[in-house]
């Protein structure tokens, strides 16, 4: 697990670098990225739309796509966030041309149907939401609003980070008719509302007040918090979560944080940094999710929640990234970015199918012998595509943070960041040699700080940096940062040696270990035994593994010796292997596991 006790900076506010001013080098993250590219370019706005068209009182352009979008547009608000970021992230032209298409139909809608509001469908503008307007509220395990705040979001996205400025309008009214169709519920109905699955239309909403400084936006976002939830984590009370599903939370726990740093009202933080806290240190599995089955375990039932079949969604760790870079904007610590790190290399890069096909995991389970399930292009639309397809153009908004003096390197991602007239070009791999080269180009020299994150996972006593060959007297410690301070001139080099070495991290029940080379999880590819690969894409190419019926038999999963440790892998010229109890096994980078079964937890014997 990540420590919360790591050393940090100073208490000093950043801000995120915008991603259009990164760009990804090569490394799997880059492929990963162009690979989603491709995806966003492959789907029809118009099917995406078909159902919010018809709602509109529009004669729909396309058909509704299957699986989870048969009933209505629940996904396009996923696809604009996707959009706006790829756009920016990338600079390309198609991607930017497809968001302003799409918020340009949203803003057509509004004006047809007359009201402001987005529906996913007819039956939710004329059914649900007409309802909810006369003060009539209709319940069921998840309301209509899981899909009004992927919408909002979506249009926001469009707005703040793809710099479409008509989406800035579309997102106004669409906030006015939400603070409309929501007046005349009680107080009674507000805590019924707020007792299902409802998406976070709070964090949405306390972005516009941050824009606008509209009260109304602010108060809405308020109502939509479970107040228990809050209350409990203000004081710390973390047992509060278990049992209860983890989705719904999380991206609340976002908004709860938007709220505060919108007012500074810190009550809201506090439920926030705690709950952050809560969920890293109690709920997290190797590769950085959470939840089983959807929801938080009992800490103390770990190690037999871990070997359960299901495995945490690709959503929460979509939520729990997006949390922790709030946090580490507020104060930056080097553990908010190891746990960054931990769940980009471990979690989001593995929930992308292996190419030509691609796809995205829903649950990625935690069980040793267990695989899985990737997403079928045009026949899924589960909640983890629609996070999934915005993951691959973030990766640029946690790399880099800074304030008025100083350049943070959060992640060792290759990639080059533009800041302040400067340039800082960075190539890593820390899986060969550990090394992070941050290039300086700059057209005159400057006084600034670039401050370089120490890793929690590094034995502090081997790091070493030094700028244009020279080596620093620096006394480093893991789980801070170091800081280099001088005059930058065009042309000067800092580089600083991570060794990647082999450590063993134990489950929270002690019955299990994981392997990892530096940041970067290994797993065991154990084949196909029991799969079943009857259904095939449309071209016939890549089989699609379907939830199998027949469970490896866990007799058969390798094992480790119960006095394990980092001595159990063994480096060869292609890679390590771990000495189990049946024999030595090759492990790989857990991100390279694709259509088969494998082990990230190996029981310990």
């Amino acid at each position: 697990m990540i420590s919360t006790a790591a050393a940090e900076l100073p208490k000093l506010a950043v801000k995120g670098i915008p991603v259009a001013d990164v760009r990804l080098l090569d490394s799997p993250f880059r492929d990963a990225q162009k690979r989603d590219l491709d995806y966003l370019l492959q789907l029809d706005p118009d099917r995406l739309l078909s159902g919010m068209r018809a709602a509109a009182r529009l004669k729909p352009k396309g058909e509704l796509y299957g699986g989870w979008e048969k009933n209505g547009s629940g996904i396009v608000g996923h696809y604009l966030s996707a959009l706006a970021w790829m756009s920016a992230a990338t600079g390309d032209a198609k991607v930017k041309q497809r968001m302003d298409y799409v918020v340009s139909e949203m803003a057509e809608f509004q004006k047809n149907r007359g009201d402001g509001g987005l529906y996913a469908s007819p039956w939710e503008a004329d059914k649900w939401y007409a309802s909810l307007g006369r003060g009539d509220l209709r319940l069921s395990n998840v309301v209509p609003w899981y899909v009004g705040h992927k919408t909002l979001a979506g249009v926001r996205d469009a707005w703040l980070t793809g710099g479409n400025l008509q989406a800035k309008d579309v997102l106004i009214r669409y906030a006015d008719w939400c603070v409309q169709i929501t007046s005349k519920l009680t107080d009674q109905q507000w805590s019924d509302l707020t007792s299902k699955e409802f998406g976070a239309p709070n964090e949405v909403l306390a972005d516009l007040y941050a824009e606008t400084g509209k009260p109304e936006y602010l108060a809405l976002a308020k109502r939509f918090r479970k107040e228990p939830m809050v209350a409990a984590f203000e004081n710390n009370n973390a047992a509060i979560i278990n049992g209860r599903h983890a989705n719904t939370e999380i991206p609340l726990f976002v908004g709860y944080e938007r709220i505060y740093e919108a007012t500074g009202e810190e009550r809201w933080h506090k439920a926030a940094t705690n709950f952050w806290d809560a969920v890293i240190s109690k709920q997290s599995f190797a590769f950085g999710g959470n939840s089983i089955w959807e929801a938080f375990i009992n800490p103390a039932e770990y190690d037999r929640k871990l070997a359960d079949i299901c495995g945490p969604e690709t959503c929460n760790t979509y939520n729990m990234l997006k949390l922790t870079r709030q946090l580490h904007e507020l104060q930056p610590q080097a553990r908010y970015a190891d746990y960054m790190e931990r769940a980009l290399y471990n979690h989001i890069l593995s929930s992308m199918g292996p190419a030509p096909d691609n796809g995205f995991a829903y649950y990625t389970p935690t069980r040793p012998g267990h695989y899985k399930r990737y997403s079928l292009p045009f026949d899924s639309f589960w909640c983890c595509v629609g996070s999934g397809m915005e993951n691959h153009g973030r990766y640029g908004a946690y790399i880099y943070s800074a304030s008025e003096d100083r350049l943070l390197v959060n992640l060792f991602i290759p990639s080059q960041v533009r800041w302040k007239g400067h340039e800082v070009r960075q190539t890593s791999d820390l899986l060969e040699n550990g090394i992070v080269t941050l290039a300086v180009k700059s057209e005159k020299p400057a006084d600034f700080t670039l401050s370089v994150r120490c890793p929690g996972w590094v034995d502090a006593r081997q790091v070493r940096l030094r700028v244009n060959g020279k080596d620093l007297s620096l006394k480093p410690e893991a789980g801070s940062y170091l800081d280099v301070k001088r005059t930058w001139q065009n042309g000067d080099v800092l580089q600083a040696y991570f060794p990647p070495e082999p450590r063993m991290e134990k489950s929270a029940g002690g019955g299990y270990a994981a392997f990892y080379q530096g940041p970067i999880l290994l797993a065991a590819k154990l084949g196909d035994q029991g799969l079943e690969k009857t259904d095939f894409y449309a071209d016939g190419s890549v089989p699609f593994i379907q939830l199998g019926r027949k469970e490896m038999d866990q007799a058969k999963v390798p094992a480790v010796s119960s006095k394990g440790s980092p001595s159990l892998m063994q480096k060869g010229k292609t890679g390590y292997t771990l000495k189990t109890t049946t024999g030595e096994i090759p492990l790989v980078p857990f991100y390279q596991v694709g259509l088969e079964r494998y082990s990230v937890y190996f029981p310990l014997r």
